[in-house]
């Protein structure tokens, strides 16, 4: 799987993105919201294993696609699809390109995406409710919020594809 936006690539993740997966998700900013507090070499590699193992084809499981500002590995976006016509998307930035459009760049190309070529109603979103910037975000986006939950302190927002 391979999406082009004006700036920005959108793919499979490598075994040579190992490092630079960790790397960013190490930032403690960038953990702050989500997770987890470290993402080691270790576990980088055992995801992006997993994701080559599996994938993405728009079936029923969980995949990670890395966004690439060119051809660098900038952030990815983590996508679970538990039926036919809804699935759950999560997204990490390294914070050197917050603010900056991508991550709605990204998200847009990749939401109009899942609703052209598997043909998707419905798009869900779970963030921390202290992540101003990720819920500033899914608004301009269109997510409407749906649920708060304060056992996990996050939120859960929804996207109408259609």
């Amino acid at each position: 799987m391979e999406l082009e936006t004006k700036r920005l690539t959108i793919k499979d993740l490598s075994m040579d993105d190992i490092e630079r997966f960790s790397e960013y998700r190490n930032k403690k900013e960038v953990a702050n919201y989500q997770s987890w507090k470290q993402y080691p070499l270790s576990k980088a590699k055992q995801r992006i294993t997993y994701c080559l193992k599996h994938p993405f084809q728009g079936k029923i499981g969980n995949y990670h696609l890395g966004i690439y500002f060119n051809h660098y590995l900038i952030g990815d976006i983590f996508i679970e699809i538990d039926g036919q016509t809804t699935f759950t998307i999560g997204y990490t930035l390294d914070s050197a390109y917050w603010s900056q459009g991508y991550a709605t760049e990204a998200l847009e190309a990749f939401l109009n995406y899942m609703r052209d070529v598997y043909h998707f109603k419905i798009c869900l979103a779970y963030v921390y409710e202290d992540n101003e910037r990720s819920i500033h975000l899914l608004e301009k986006m269109g997510f409407e919020l749906m649920n708060k939950s304060w056992f996990y302190q996050d939120i859960l927002f929804r996207k109408k594809l259609d």
